[in-house]
């Protein structure tokens, strides 16, 4: 499998679907911080990953890559890179205001569970 076909298949067919399953709730206002993780994606995971292939650590077969290369790594890598911190980012946002707009459970208040609303102190326990 070609590293396209797996971008296309594992991250950009799920982007797709959370873009329309969310698509309501997306602004630019509630997508701006996705903007300022995926800076710092970029500036820390290419340097390592260019030293990473620069010294061996790993590489890429050429038959399964387009061929454009920016440092020593492929367009595809840097397309991982945004497209994988885009999925987590859409995922983690409505997973966060899944939980922030669900309802609090009713609660009872303490005087009608018979526990005390305040912790007793030494001299109220000895009492």
């Amino acid at each position: 499998m070609t590293y396209a076909r797996f971008l296309g298949l594992f991250v950009v067919l799920p982007i797709l679907f959370l873009l329309v399953r969310y698509r309501r709730t997306l602004t630019p206002r509630g997508l701006a911080p996705m903007g300022l993780l995926l800076v710092v994606v970029y500036a820390a995971t290419s340097p390592w990953d260019n030293l990473a292939v620069k010294w061996g650590l790993w590489g890429f077969k050429p038959e399964l890559i387009w061929g454009i290369k920016l440092g020593y790594l492929p367009l595809e890598e840097y397309l991982f890179f945004g497209l994988q911190t885009v999925l987590v980012g859409l995922w983690a946002r409505a997973r966060l205001l899944r939980v922030l707009e669900s309802p609090e459970p009713q609660r009872r208040p303490a005087e009608s569970t018979g526990a005390p609303t305040q912790p007793l102190d030494a001299e109220e326990v000895a009492s």
